[in-house]
């Protein structure tokens, strides 16, 4: 799966600041008709990964691996845990659901968990949901900077991380954080929207609408995490659990 997502490392200044704020909102309730996938960390089959300029930007270098059912830590006994290392090195797993290109809205819900090197060592945690129809990539990716400080969006068309307002300090380690995104596609359009973020609870809105692009990729849908290292080339790893994708 292609993907060129361009590291931290390549942010400029020039990118578009996008506005943001803490507010009492809640996420929508996810309709009984929703197409909802759990635990998705779980899933024995289906996943890919990859580590190439081309696939996750960066340098390619360094190792990456992945591990299922792992037991400690969890929360409910069954977590994922990637790991990367490498010089400005990026790595990125992915989970495909399937194609349901009548689905417009979007809630990733789930918790990760970052062990002590990543202070060190992690340049940006990504969270990605996409969406492929009829030939155009609503990729709705989102990272937390670590080194900017603020949770990033991501602009398909151009190809650039846009820095927003919504501040996103290191992850504690050894402690589990709740990542909640609700957004919405328009097929019509070719946009994607970044409606609500909630992190261990705190809530901000964004309402950012971005351009969807044009790559003839077959329909389908699904979500990835990628671990992004800085200069310093040391590994870290991030526990993922509870991974749930509702789309209606």
């Amino acid at each position: 799966m292609k993907k060129t997502f361009l590291a931290a490392l390549f942010l400029s200044a020039a990118f578009a600041i996008v506005s943001s704020s803490a507010q009492a909102a809640t996420l929508p309730a996810v309709p009984s008709g929703a197409r909802v996938y759990s635990n998705i960390e779980q899933m024995a089959s289906g996943w890919s990964a990859c580590q190439t300029a081309a696939c996750a930007g960066g340098t390619g270098e360094g190792t990456l691996w992945q591990a299922l059912n792992v037991s400690s830590p969890s929360i409910d006994g069954r977590s994922m845990e990637i790991y990367h290392d490498g010089r400005w090195s990026n790595a990125l797993w992915y989970h495909k659901m399937g194609a349901d290109d009548a689905a417009t809205n979007f809630l990733w819900d789930f918790y990760v968990q970052v062990d002590s090197a990543s202070q060190g060592a992690a340049q940006a945690l990504e969270y990605d949901a996409f969406q492929f129809v009829g030939g155009y990539n609503y990729m709705i990716g989102t990272e937390c900077n670590y080194a900017a400080g603020v949770w990033d969006t991501w602009n398909e068309a151009s190809g650039k991380w846009l820095h927003t307002t919504v501040p996103c300090k290191k992850f504690s380690p050894g402690t589990w954080h709740h990542i909640q995104w609700y957004m919405t596609t328009n097929h019509s359009a070719h946009t994607y929207t970044y409606r609500t973020l909630v992190v261990d609870g705190v809530t901000y809105t964004l309402n950012q609408t971005q351009p969807a692009k044009y790559l003839a990729w077959g329909d389908n849908a699904g979500v990835q995490w990628q671990l992004d290292v800085n200069a310093s080339g040391g590994g870290y790893h991030e526990w993922v659990d509870k991974a749930t994708l509702s789309m209606w």
